[in-house]
């Protein structure tokens, strides 16, 4: 199922009307209740405002669900997952979201495959909202160019930011609200801002265009991790694991390994992907799917972006150069013979 999403509120509305379910409306806030053959759950979606909106979704779904989200409005996006299992697949790139995972996403343009795990209690919070609504925040242009470089940061990506203790609490003050009405509009505001500060916070924002000071044994469990990635590149370990194998946290991790290598691990692992890819095309004749899903891409497009970003030019149109290069070579041979 795709949804085709022009605006930040739409995913509610179209998720709505996939899987008919009922929904309960006061002026701001709407309640869908899962239709039993989908499984178990709710959705709560409180619009804030125009460009500004949170969803509280708390679902067991009776088979895993799969929806491919065309994203072709600007979305910021925090999420926290408290339980549940979810798989995200965008740009050659894949994500693994799981119980006590904070996730933050800036995409545009981009077709994103999701995919739930049925039999699991899939609760998660998200404060989606448009990049203006944060850069209204601004004090002065100087500001303002700040938070743009801070955004630019995450453009095109689902990333994990370092989970706190504040951060849990305040996600828990969202979702147990005891609040109504008027009141609840405003408090699961002043939360949803309170989370975008935190977030910030730990994310030292502070610091953006800074780097990171490195010691000698941070280096050395980086360049491990580089070793790790390279070694199960055909099945990636997720950041929590790499960061569990080495001894270091997932925050330093990533913004350590960007700084240290050029490069985020997801890139290295397309890397890795992409330099296999190529030996399949120039020593196998197998065709662009079946050397996609060689090397781990469940879809050809995707492949195909990831390839045409490692090497300028779509797979199809390298075999072309492939094969011209064999007549033009045997057109010589020939030649000379």
């Amino acid at each position: 199922m795709i949804l085709n999403l022009t605006t930040i509120h739409e995913l509610f509305d179209q998720f709505t009307r996939m899987v008919e379910g009922h929904v309960q409306q006061t002026n701001w806030e709407q309640r869908l209740t899962i239709p039993s053959h989908i499984g178990k759950g709710y959705v709560t979606r409180t619009r804030i405002r125009p460009g500004m909106e949170i969803m509280i979704t708390d679902i067991t779904f009776k088979e895993d669900m799969k929806l491919q989200l065309q994203e072709s409005c600007q979305l910021f996006e925090l999420s926290y997952c408290v339980s549940g299992e979810m798989n995200h697949e965008w740009n050659g790139k894949r994500s693994l979201t799981d119980s006590k995972t904070g996730n933050v996403t800036f995409l545009e343009d981009v077709r994103v495959y999701e995919e739930k795990k049925a039999g699991i209690r899939n609760q998660l919070l998200e404060i989606r909202f448009t990049p203006d609504e944060l850069l209204y925040y601004a004090g002065d242009l100087t500001e303002k160019q700040k938070m743009e470089t801070w955004l630019r940061h995450y453009r095109g990506n689902i990333d994990r930011y370092p989970d706190t203790p504040a951060i849990q609490r305040c996600i828990s003050d969202m979702i147990h609200c005891t609040h109504l009405g008027s009141m609840k509009r405003l408090y699961m505001e002043s939360k949803a801002l309170e989370f975008i500060a935190l977030f910030g916070e730990s994310d030292e924002y502070g610091s953006v265009g800074g780097s990171m000071t490195l010691r000698h044994d941070d280096i050395a469990k980086l360049q491990q991790t580089r070793e790790l990635v390279q070694h199960h590149y055909e099945k990636p370990l997720s950041i929590r694991e790499l960061a569990k194998r080495v001894g270091m946290n997932e925050y330093k991790l990533k913004k350590g390994f960007r700084e240290l290598f050029g490069m985020t691990i997801f890139e290295l692992v397309r890397q890795k992907k992409m330099e296999k890819a190529l030996l399949y095309i120039e020593a196998a004749q197998l065709n662009i799917g079946e050397i996609a899903a060689s090397v781990g891409y469940s879809n050809a497009s995707n492949f195909t972006t990831a390839f045409r970003k490692q090497y300028g030019c779509n797979p199809s149109e390298y075999v072309k150069q492939i094969n011209q290069l064999v007549v033009e070579r045997n057109r010589l041979l020939n030649g000379l013979n």
